[in-house]
């Protein structure tokens, strides 16, 4: 009985929570550590801060009191009206002693609203000019600061501190500037500007009001506050003094105890940190330890079924629990791994025997076990149709020479993956295996389901995309021959035999890259016999050393474009070539034969060992008779008999059908001794006189038999015969077909 047990994970939760409460416990001492960082970063900012604005606040009052010293100064030195109350000669003028200058000093507090009050003080009779009256220096209710400054040495003093004094008839807090005239001997008298500091309070509330936050406290040289708002302790204070007032200013913002704690705090979070990084580190051994239990039970278990099954999954005396752990899993996982590659192995084997037995029939499937064979080798099984056909790999021993077996390895498996991957994307399966080296076999499975045309014409498609796949990233050429659709899979074997023999009769079709099998089944195409006749021709041309051997060669070749041939069988009309030529050749002096074997034997294999068209092997063949005929024409022309046995050769071609030619006659034409005559036609033809004679006969028969109807008898004397039956003997012996046969053959054709 099987089931399904649900495993409650106790361990695993166990550790999570162990260390989610130490990962709780590090949390806010990261966060204490960030607000450490933070405060630090914003006391150096507000820090930052009150420097820039105090020092913006100083050069604005700085810059109010400097222009009312520049304005009174710049008055001193160079307007006359209000110089005019000083002057001795216009003091009985009140015009001009009292009115203008009085004029004067309203324009002054006119254009400077901060100056609270500003009057002249004459030393001649003691009088004092304000605005608004003329007092002397008894009556007059600030006469404190006049009697001061008249005590003083320096003509260039500074701003006063704040001081009690009177604006007017009222009491009040005053900041005075005290200048003398002339200024650089101060003998006239003196002028003297007062400005409240209530005044400078509200200029100063009205420069801060837009920032709350701050807080601003500013007391002249003395101490003396000049401007104090409230809550002014406890600030996080900034001081900073004017070079022009000698004012000092307390900047600060609002909490600024909050920034004095954190400030404090800062100095002493790397040991705060360090406490809790301590205390954490105890807790994570801690809790390792309480938790190491379940481990130290599973090492103990592995160790004992060690030493049960007298393995060594470890050294005795490693201490590392996890590497023992480790070792047992990594020995599982090496099995589990031998395993799978066995398996795969296996499996590829089991494929490919399959595949070649499947395709070349000899494992004849019902569909049952069809079905039963591909799942054992884990392929889909449900197919409607199937097609075979095969790849070839063109020029294959100019492939061999060109690549390494690495690089032939590789490239086949492109090839092999290139077309799967198309066959997929037409929507069919393929199963594609190398049965040759040169040969990859594919059976193309097309599912029930696949719209399109025929599945021929599918397959076909299939072949022109991978031949122009190939032509664009090979450097070798291949041709596909295909076979017919199957509906069982029995039947599949007829298929490949039907793409076999597509590809075989390749180069009488002109050497297209795909062939059908429906290609060759044409009935116009015919067989003849000729080639052999005209191969025995060649063979004769070539030994009796004639130019005939071209017609001969010609016409072999005519036939073979004029009939069907498979390459098996161009193969097997090429080795009867060189089997005939040997035949003839091989009676032939020995210099001549050696020429036949050095450069026409060897040569004829090499040539046709690969080809891939009928033009092809016709250009190849040719050049091969040509040097081998150029070759022996040379031998035959260095003989000093060569001359003389082609003059005998030029007599019987004109004196055939002399039926008394002989070789008597011979020898008296040519006045040589018969037996020279037989020896020469030996050595140099590689025929006796007789054979020799009865050729030329039978080729001239040929020819009126051919062109003419005459009849036999007729055409028996006109070759040199004297009686039909001698002349039938012959005909035979050498066409292999009586006289009349070979009419009927020759008109048949016609």
């Amino acid at each position: 009985m099987t089931g399904t047990y649900s495993l409650k994970k106790t361990w695993f939760h166990r550790w999570v929570l162990s260390y989610i409460s130490i990962l709780l416990f590090i949390i806010p001492l990261i966060m204490i550590t960030l607000l450490m960082a933070l405060g630090d970063v914003s006391r150096k900012t507000a820090v930052e801060s009150n420097r820039l604005f105090a020092e913006q606040l100083l050069q604005s009052l700085d810059n109010e009191f400097r222009q009312i010293d520049n304005l009174v100064s710049g008055e001193i030195a160079a307007d006359d009206t209000m110089m005019d109350f000083f002057k001795k000669s216009l003091r009985e003028d009140r015009f001009y002693s009292m009115v203008q200058p009085g004029t004067k000093l309203k324009t002054m507090m006119t254009a400077m609203p901060l100056i609270d009050s500003i009057y002249l003080y004459r030393h001649a009779d003691g009088t004092v000019l304000t605005p608004y009256a003329v007092f002397s220096i008894e009556q007059f209710n600030d006469q404190k600061v006049i009697l001061e400054a008249l005590g003083q040495l320096s003509l260039n003093r500074p701003w006063m501190t704040v001081r009690k004094g009177f604006s007017g008839d009222e009491p009040a807090e005053l900041i005075s500037l005290v200048r003398y005239t002339p200024l650089f001997t101060g003998t006239d008298g003196l002028i003297i500007v007062n400005v409240r500091a209530e005044s400078v309070a509200k200029l100063v509330k009205s420069m801060t009001s837009s920032i709350p936050s701050n807080r601003i406290a500013i007391h002249d040289r003395d101490g003396h506050p000049v401007y104090v708002e409230e809550h002014e302790d406890g600030f996080l204070k900034t001081e900073y003094r004017s070079d022009y007032l000698g004012w000092n200013v307390r900047n600060g913002v609002v909490n600024g105890n909050l920034f004095r704690i954190v400030s404090t705090l800062s100095k002493y979070w790397i040991l705060v940190c360090l406490a809790f990084f301590l205390l954490g580190l105890v807790w994570i051994v801690l809790v390792t330890r309480k938790n190491y239990k379940p481990v130290q039970s599973i090492v103990d278990r592995i160790r004992y079924f060690a030493e049960q099954k007298q393995t060594e999954l470890f050294k005795k005396e490693s201490d590392d629990e996890f590497k023992i752990i480790g070792s047992a899993l990594e020995s599982l996982l090496d099995q589990a791994e031998v395993f799978q590659r066995q398996h795969e192995e296996n499996l590829y084997y089991r494929r490919k025997t399959f595949f070649a037995e499947w395709l070349e029939g000899e494992r004849p499937l019902k569909p049952e076990e069809w079905r039963r064979e591909m799942e054992s080798l884990e392929l889909p099984h449900s197919f409607a149709e199937f097609v075979v056909c095969t790849v070839k790999i063109n020029k294959y021993h100019s492939f061999t020479d060109t690549y390494s077996r690495h690089d032939q390895s590789l490239l086949k498996f492109v090839l092999t993956s290139v077309v799967k991957e198309l066959s997929e994307s037409g929507g069919a399966f393929c199963w594609a295996e190398w049965m040759t080296n040169d040969r990859l076999a594919v059976a193309v499975m097309i599912p029930e389901t696949a719209a399109g045309g025929s599945p021929e014409e599918r397959v076909k498609q299939l072949a022109d995309d991978l031949i122009r796949w190939t032509v664009q990233h090979l450097h070798f050429g291949i041709s596909v021959g295909i076979g017919s659709a199957v509906r069982r899979a029995e039947q599949v074997h007829e298929s490949y035999g039907e793409a076999r023999e597509a590809l075989a009769y390749q180069p009488a079709l002109g050497a297209p890259p795909v062939i059908g099998y429906w290609q060759i089944q044409t009935p116009d195409k015919h067989r003849s016999i000729n080639p052999l006749q005209h191969i025995r021709e060649l063979a004769v041309a070539l030994r009796t050393g004639g130019a005939e051997w071209t017609g001969s060669f010609d016409r072999m070749f005519a036939e073979v474009r004029g009939g069907l041939y498979s390459r098996d069988e161009m193969t097997n009309l090429i080795s009867y070539m060189a089997f005939f030529l040997q035949k003839e050749l091989m009676e032939l002096p020995s210099e001549l034969h050696e020429a036949w074997t050095r450069e026409g034997a060897a040569k004829l294999e090499e040539a046709a060992a690969e080809w891939e068209t009928i033009d092809e092997l016709e250009h190849k063949l040719r050049a091969v008779f040509e040097r081998l005929s150029d070759r022996m024409s040379d031998i035959r022309s260095a003989r000093s008999s060569y001359k003389l046995v082609q003059d005998m050769r030029a007599y019987l071609g004109e004196h055939y059908d002399n039926p008394d030619l002989s070789l008597q006659h011979l020898s008296e034409a040519f006045g040589i001794h018969g037996k020279t005559v037989s020896r020469l036609f030996k050595e140099e033809m590689g025929v006796n006189f007789i054979d020799y004679l009865s050729q030329i006969r039978i080729e001239r028969a040929k020819e009126l038999i051919a062109q003419s109807d005459e009849s036999i008898q007729d055409i028996t004397l006109r070759v040199g015969y004297l009686h039909p039956n001698t002349f039938i003997r012959s005909f035979k012996k050498q066409v292999g077909l009586t006289p009349g046969d070979y009419r009927k053959q020759v008109q048949g054709k016609a």
